[in-house]
């Protein structure tokens, strides 16, 4: 859930953003919408090559370990390792549409993520609290299917003294295809692999459309909160 909202805001954002600074220096044309959408398209186009280019997609840990403890371990120590993790699809951005009008005050989307993948060849927690000692090995791979976004964002528009957006509403459907889970997973040298399976690709994709309506209100209160910091920073600098 958390990457969902992190993953909605930081596309709307940046689309409202970059909408506000072509106004704000006339980069486009405000009165030719075909423009105006065609340049939100090559800001979000932009985006996800930067997340290519930092290195967030693909995604790669050859091998990782992570260790906390206390000054006296046997009270508590904690090893996190993994190898072999790849991850694939978060910059593959697709926009079915984005207009943005400020005359009607107004951003509209239908934005959508197809295929969002990972995958680990081996990972393993030990831990130990007071002497006695807990594991977990797992591996295999999860893939999150057609994430979509559809909505629209209504502003406030002051020109004077100066030109200043605020974000007034936002409405927004989130829907997701399904998860596709193939992992292994073994605690204490038990198998829950099954258990974890039918977690993910089952009890998980019906939970959100259980709470659709709730998670679409969620998202619609931390995207309008979200952007309105963004752009108010922005104005002031």
């Amino acid at each position: 859930m958390k990457a969902i909202v992190v993953i909605t805001i930081f596309v709307i954002s940046v689309t409202t953003n970059d909408a506000f600074r072509a106004y704000n220096e006339t980069e486009v044309d405000l009165n030719d919408e075909r423009a105006m959408g065609g340049y939100i398209r090559n800001v979000i186009a932009d985006m996800a090559q930067s997340i290519k280019d930092a290195g967030f997609d693909p995604f790669y840990i050859e091998r990782q370990e992570y260790i906390y403890q206390l000054p006296v371990p046997v009270v508590f120590k904690n090893v996190i390792l993994i190898e072999q993790l790849l991850s694939n699809g978060i910059s593959n951005i697709v926009v079915n549409s984005v207009n943005y009008s400020l005359l009607a005050s107004r951003l509209t989307f239908d934005i959508e993520l197809p295929l969002i993948d990972m995958g680990v060849d081996a990972g393993s927690v030990e831990t130990t609290v007071f002497g006695r000692n807990f594991t977990m090995n797992s591996s295999g791979k999860v893939a999150i299917q057609r994430m979509r976004f559809v909505g629209q964002i209504r502003f406030i528009v002051n020109l004077i003294p100066k030109l200043s957006i605020t974000a007034r509403s936002s409405k927004i459907a989130f829907t997701m295809d399904g998860i596709e889970s193939d992992v292994k997973v073994v605690v204490q040298n038990e198998d829950y692999s099954d258990k974890m399976n039918e977690f993910l690709g089952t009890t998980v994709p019906a939970t959100f459309k259980e709470y659709s309506s709730e998670i679409n209100e969620l998202l619609e209160i931390l995207s309008v909160e979200y952007i309105n910091n963004y752009l108010q920073a922005q104005q002031n600098n």
